[in-house]
Order: structure tokens, then C-alpha cells, then sequence
């Protein structure tokens, strides 16, 4: 009867468009585009969030929770206003959150504006007079109208309503709009009392949940907080003439939760004209229901569609109204309530035929099954009738089949045994069954098989109809083990009493240095070995089914760490050194006043001890330090010399001046210039002309040398020699030759 709404789908529509519920639409007027709530959204956090994390979620969203809603853990919360859509999208892209979305806007489905009938004519359509000669149901059943609330002074209401609660933020839990008072009279008025009109559900009691306000429409939290009250305190049926046209996962839980619960979820189809679903009538749980006139046809204002369960009487209907009237009315709001009415009667003539300890998949069937075929298309079981739902024609048995197949590689079982919990069928050789002659209705069907695991699944069996149940198995995996040793690295000898674990299980090995895991599920598992005084090894392994896998380990001993010790001297006096920096390139210490030394905690190994002071040179040996062992290093260091000054050609530069070529040499340090340097210089023209000249660098380390009356060529100048007390001539650096090129 349903079909699941592609997720893409409900997303756009909750993203782009909210349609609404309208009171009063007129006959094929479409639905119109729905509102919700400017400051409210309905947020529902995945079981594994933690209270802490759903605080910080509101707070850094922006989110105030106004209540949570029992029952299904959704949370009514305030955002800014404006801000409904993005703050919805926000908490929805959160990994905590389950769902999130606006809370949305419902009204009544009110009449359209048909010609009346006779009064009461719907009653007699279904056959309301001969199902109560078998029953006039009883008062302990309770139907919950969730609508704007009934007129409590009504004189055929009065006595029938039980309790009345107020979702709305209406300040009345009475019918201020009229809606809920004509719904609930075709319901449950009070019958045979002499006055005014009677209700399908005849000795049936009301409960008055107001969750549409008192202009007709209302907030999908205000819907969900009234279903989920109504169960909690002994609703056994709800009717819901009213409806949205956008989804809600908040709204659908509710339904579920109800149905869970045993109760019979009854909703209006709506009033549109066309196919188009409807909530929360779409929804699988519950009863979705078209209008009929009084020559059973559908009401040309009617929703249809393979997801529209049943019909009922909604053209003209009359019933009562607020301020203790009566009156006519028309919409699938008129028709919802009937089929409420017809389930009061029927909870009160059959038995929990599944065993599920509930009553409402039963109610349901009884209900669908025994509709009267009118030749209604788009309609799933046709136009109701209480005569036969209650006693007159029996509900044929149907029945379910499928096959049991091998999870792994879709092999069939046979043998397997499936139950619905009173009977039980054998699987063939291609791993089929069929349990014939079941009552309809919900069981829990399981399938078993040694060396399998029990698969269960819920199937839902019409009357007259084979359900479709097939079941994949699984195999239950024997555990394995892992085995194996544990040696010495260095001698390869057995380890006993070493400790062996897969980071569930442990075990020591034995004298041999063996060990067994035992009862390993398959899988991979970090296996570590470990024993005071040597360090942790770890394999990583994989256990099959039945098998054992082996893991040889091998430890190596702890090596106690040892030292490096020794003195600093001098090297031309022999005097020791206090104060020199000693170093293994990891640790470093200091001498002491004597020049001795220790480097302490040194692990076994080779090392390149270095010690140094300023003012001498640096000295480095070679140290070999065994496990808790004592490396001996005495270090002797020299004075440095005195720094030797190092200069360099810095640069050369060529002036021509009238016919005479000058050639300006620069000198230089590390710290500034060289003043009274000598430098020479010699100077090759490409005529093959050779010049040579000396001169001594002034206070601007400069010297300048002339050429006189230079010839028209390529010269080529070279630094010959530079001296200077206290200075060495670095030819490596700076510049020791440079050429020219004199034109004519």
C-alpha cells in the first residue's frame, strides 16, 4: 500500500517547499504550499550522543530546547527568527544528529462545499445498524480525536469525553474553530439516548487532544506531542482528520511509536483531487482514508492513490456541532472518523490471533479485508463496512512463503526450520517453505539452522494473501586458536613463563617456552609477547574459522645502560681542565674542578666522545660501551694559537684618463681594509707589450697603478704577489685577475 519516498526527494521538499493543510478547500482546488513554525524545529539526536555533546551542539548552533517530546526523544527547539530553513540544514549536516527539520504547520480538512443529504445517511451506508447487533463496543475503549478540540457542553459529547489536554497554546481545550466537535460526534456521539445524532463507536469514549489551534492549523510538534500522549494514557485508537503535504520524520516516529504500542493510527486522505501523499495518512502505519458520497463514489475533492487504504461515507455528512448544534459537513475529515468509530466495534469481537500481544494488526485487517468492492480505483480495499468487519463474513486465513539461503554465497538451506511463532515449515532441497491457514496480521518470522545464525524478520500477512518472507543465514563461526613460542633473541633458548596475549586472552608458556590461545573468534588480532627483562615483541595474525594460526615470537633482553667517565687536561702542562664541555654527540656533562667527568645512563653501543673549552682545540675519540659497563675517555687539549690575519683582492677597477690607463686594486679583511699592503701586479696587452708594477695600499686600503700613454688592445692583469705584516694572502678568495678591452 505505501511506497518509501526516495530520501533525495524528502529532502528537496523539506529544503524548498512546505505544503500546508487548509480547513476549508474547495472541491479539485489544489494544495496549497504548507508554512511552518518562524522560530521552532524538531531535532532528534542519534541513541549514541551523550547530553554533554547535545548541549554543545544547541550552543554552538544557536538552539534553545523549549521540551523534549517523550517517547521518541525529539526536541522542540527555538532559533532565531528567519532562520528555520539554515538552522534546520545546519543541525541535519551535524554526524550527532538524526534528523532535524522545521516544525511544521497542519489545519483541519474542512468541507467543501457540496449539496447536503439526509441526516446520518453514512450510518446506513456501512451498516452501522446491524454491526451493532453484534456489538455496541465498549467503554473502555478509548479513541483519541486529535483535532481543535470538542465542545465539552455538548449534550451528545459531554458524557463521552474522558480527558482533554491542550497542545495548542490555546488557552482552551474547547472546540473554538467547530472542527473537533463534528469529527468527534460521527465517532463516538453518544447513541441511543434519545436525543440528537449516534456515533460509530457507540459505547466508545473520547479523548480530547487539541493539537490544532483554534484557527484550524497547528505545528507538527504540536501533532507529535499529542500522539505520543494519547498512547501513553490508553488511547487505543487516534484520528487524525487533518494533515500536511510535507514529510516528517518526527511525525512518522510518532506514528510507528503508536503502532508499536498497539494502537490504530487513522488519518484523512485529504481533499485535493489527486494522488499526491498526505501526512500523516501517507505514512505505512496509518489508515489512510478517501470520501465517498451516498451513491459510493468518490468524492470528485478526494485524494486517492495506491498509497489510500479504504474509503468511508464524507459528502453531506451530519453531525454535531459546537455550541450544541448539529449540522452537515464534507471533506475525508467526515470519513476518517467512521473508520475510527468501526474500529472501537471491532477491538471488541476478535483475539490476538499472531500472538504478538496486540490487537491493532488484527483491528486493521478485519477492517481492510471486509470493505465492500464499489469499483473504486486508486483505492486499496474499497468502501467500509461495519456489518461485516464486526461478525458478518469471517476473515480468510493467508499465508506465508519464501526461501532460506546461505548469507555467504546464496546457496539455499535445506532443513532450515521457519516460525511464525505457532507454526513451523521445513525447507525443501532448493530451500523453500510455506506456512499455510495464518490469521492475518504481524508475526515474527524466524529461521534457523545448526551451524547457523537465527535470522528474524516482521511480515505482515493480509487476508487471502501470501506474504513474501525470504531469510539469508549466516554462519556461526567455530573459534580457532593461535599457537607458537617464545625465544631469546640472542641465543635463541626458550623463554618460560613469558606472558602471551591477543589483547583479550592471555596465557603463559611452558618450559619449552610453548603456548596456546584457545577459543579465538576469526579475525586479526595484534598478538604480544612480554617478560620482565626483555622487551615486548608483536605479531600480527589471522584466525580462521576452526583453524590455528601461529605466532612465533622473539624477545630481546633489556640492556642495562652503562657510562662514559674520565679527565681533561692540558696538553702542555698536564693541568686539568675544569669547566670543559664533554658530549656523546647525545648526552653532555661538564669537568668538575679536578676535570673529571661522567656521562651517565649511556645504552651499549659505539660513540664519538667530544671535549672542548674555549680557548683550545677540540678533541674527539672513539668510546665502545658495553651493558653496565664503564667506557674510560681522558681527553689532553691544546691551546690555540694566535688568529692569523687573512687578506684578499677585493676588487680591480680600470679608469682611462686622456691616453693613460689606470688600473685601482682594493684590499681587504674579515674586518675592514688592509692598509700599507704591498701589492704587484703585471699587465699583458694583446700588441705583446708586458708591464709589472709594485705599490703599497694607502689608508682607504687602495693602491692605483698608471699606464701611460696605453696602446689600443686587450689587456690582461694579474695579481703577482701581496704581503702585509701580520696578514697571509688568500688566493682562494676575492679576485687575482681582470681584463680590459681599450678601443681606438
Amino acid at each position: 500500500m505505501r511506497k518509501t519516498i526516495i530520501l533525495l526527494v524528502i529532502a528537496i521538499l523539506l529544503i524548498s517547499s512546505f505544503p500546508t493543510i487548509v480547513v476549508a478547500a474547495s472541491p479539485g482546488s489544489p494544495a496549497p504550499a504548507s508554512g511552518f513554525s518562524s522560530q521552532q524545529i524538531l531535532v532528534k539526536f542519534k541513541p549514541s550522543t551523550s547530553l554533554p555533546e547535545v548541549a554543545q551542539i544547541h550552543r554552538k548552533l544557536g538552539g534553545q530546547v523549549k521540551k523534549t517530546i517523550p517517547g521518541i526523544g525529539v526536541q522542540v527547539v527555538t532559533v532565531p527568527k528567519g532562520q528555520v530553513m539554515a538552522k534546520a540544514q545546519a543541525y541535519s549536516s551535524n554526524a550527532r544528529v538524526a534528523y532535524a527539520e522545521p516544525d511544521l504547520m497542519a489545519e483541519a480538512l474542512g468541507s467543501p462545499d457540496d449539496p447536503r443529504f439526509g441526516s446520518q445517511w453514512g450510518m446506513v451506508k456501512v451498516q452501522a445498524s446491524q454491526a451493532w447487533e453484534v456489538t455496541n463496543g465498549s467503554s473502555s475503549i478509548n479513541i483519541a480525536i486529535l483535532d481543535t478540540g470538542v465542545d465539552l457542553d455538548h449534550p451528545d459529547l459531554a458524557n463521552k469525553v474522558i480527558s482533554s489536554i491542550d497542545f495548542s497554546h490555546s488557552g482552551t481545550v474547547d472546540d473554538v474553530h467547530g472542527h473537533g466537535t463534528h469529527v468527534a460526534g460521527i465517532a463516538a456521539a453518544m447513541t441511543n439516548n434519545g436525543i440528537g445524532v449516534a456515533g460509530l463507536g457507540y459505547s466508545s469514549t473520547i479523548m480530547n487532544v487539541k493539537v490544532l489551534g483554534d484557527t484550524g492549523s497547528g505545528a507538527y510538534s504540536w501533532i507529535v506531542s499529542g500522539i505520543m500522549w494519547a498512547v501513553d494514557n490508553g488511547a487505543e485508537i487516534i484520528n487524525m482528520s487533518l494533515g500536511g503535504s510535507s514529510p516528517s520524520s518526527a511525525l512518522e516516529d510518532a506514528i510507528n511509536y503508536a503502532w508499536s504500542k498497539g494502537v490504530v493510527v487513522v488519518a484523512a486522505a485529504g481533499n485535493y483531487g489527486n494522488t499526491a501523499p498526505l501526512y500523516p495518512a501517507y505514512y505505512t502505519n496509518c489508515i489512510a482514508v478517501a470520501a465517498t458520497d451516498s451513491l459510493d463514489r468518490l468524492a470528485g475533492w478526494s485524494n486517492y492513490g495506491d498509497w489510500v487504504d479504504v474509503a468511508a461515507p464524507g459528502v453531506g455528512i451530519y453531525a454535531t456541532l459546537k455550541n450544541n448544534g448539529y449540522g452537515y459537513k464534507s471533506g475525508t475529515s467526515m470519513a476518517s472518523p467512521h473508520v475510527a468509530g468501526l474500529a472501537a466495534l471491532v477491538f471488541t469481537t476478535l483475539s490476538d490471533t499472531n500472538g504478538n500481544g496486540k490487537l491493532n494488526d488484527e483491528v486493521r485487517s478485519r477492517i481492510e479485508v471486509n470493505c465492500d468492492d464499489i469499483g473504486l480505483s486508486g483505492i486499496g480495499y474499497g468502501r467500509i463496512n461495519a456489518a461485516r468487519a464486526v461478525d458478518s463474513v469471517p476473515v480468510p486465513p493467508g499465508a506465508m512463503t519464501g526461501q532460506v539461503t546461505d548469507a555467504e554465497d546464496g546457496s539455499a538451506i535445506s532443513g532450515a526450520e521457519v516460525s511464525d511463532g505457532i507454526r513451523t515449515a521445513v525447507t525443501d532441497a532448493v530451500g523453500m517453505y510455506t506456512i499455510d491457514d495464518v490469521s492475518p496480521g504481524s508475526y515474527q518470522v524466524t529461521a534457523s539452522k545448526e551451524g547457523y545464525q537465527t535470522s528474524s524478520l516482521t511480515v505482515n500477512v493480509p487476508s487471502g494473501i501470501t506474504a513474501l518472507a525470504n531469510f539469508s543465514l549466516s554462519q556461526i563461526i567455530v573459534p580457532g586458536s593461535i599457537t607458537g613460542s617464545v625465544t631469546d633473541a640472542e641465543d635463541g633458548s626458550p623463554i618460560a613463563g613469558a606472558a602471551v596475549t591477543d589483547g583479550t586472552r592471555t596465557v603463559t608458556t611452558d618450559a619449552s617456552g610453548k603456548y596456546t590461545i584457545a577459543d579465538v573468534p576469526a579475525g586479526s588480532y595484534e598478538v604480544t609477547a612480554s617478560k620482565e627483562g626483555y622487551h615486548s615483541s608483536s605479531l600480527t595474525v589471522t584466525v580462521l574459522s576452526r583453524s590455528s594460526a601461529v605466532a612465533n615470537l622473539v624477545l630481546t633482553q633489556v640492556i642495562v645502560p652503562g657510562s662514559i667517565t674520565g679527565s681533561v687536561t692540558d696538553a702542555e702542562d698536564g693541568s686539568p681542565i675544569a669547566g670543559a664541555a664533554v658530549t656523546d654527540g647525545t648526552r653532555m656533562t661538564t669537568t668538575d674542578a679536578t676535570g673529571k667527568y661522567n656521562i651517565a645512563n649511556v645504552p651499549a653501543g659505539t660513540y664519538q666522545v667530544t671535549a672542548s673549552k674555549e680557548g683550545y682545540v677540540s678533541v674527539t675519540l672513539t668510546a665502545t660501551v658495553v651493558s653496565g659497563g664503564i667506557s674510560v675517555m681522558n681527553f689532553s687539549l691544546n691551546p690555540k694559537s694566535a688568529p692569523i690575519n687573512i687578506m684578499w683582492v677585493d676588487s680591480f677597477r680600470f679608469i682611462m684618463c686622456g691616453k693613460n690607463l689606470f688600473i685601482e686594486v682594493s684590499v681587504a679583511t674579515a674586518s675592514g681594509v688592509v692598509v700599507r699592503a704591498d701589492v704587484g701586479l703585471s699587465l699583458v696587452c694583446s700588441t705583446g707589450e708586458l708591464w709589472n708594477f709594485s705599490s703599497t695600499t694607502n689608508t682607504a686600503g687602495l693602491v692605483k697603478f698608471k699606464l701611460g700613454k696605453a696602446p689600443v688592445g686587450s689587456y690582461v692583469t694579474t695579481v703577482t704577489s701581496l704581503t702585509c705584516s701580520g696578514f697571509t694572502w688568500d688566493t682562494t678568495k676575492g679576485i687575482t685577475t681582470a681584463s680590459y678591452a681599450l678601443s681606438g
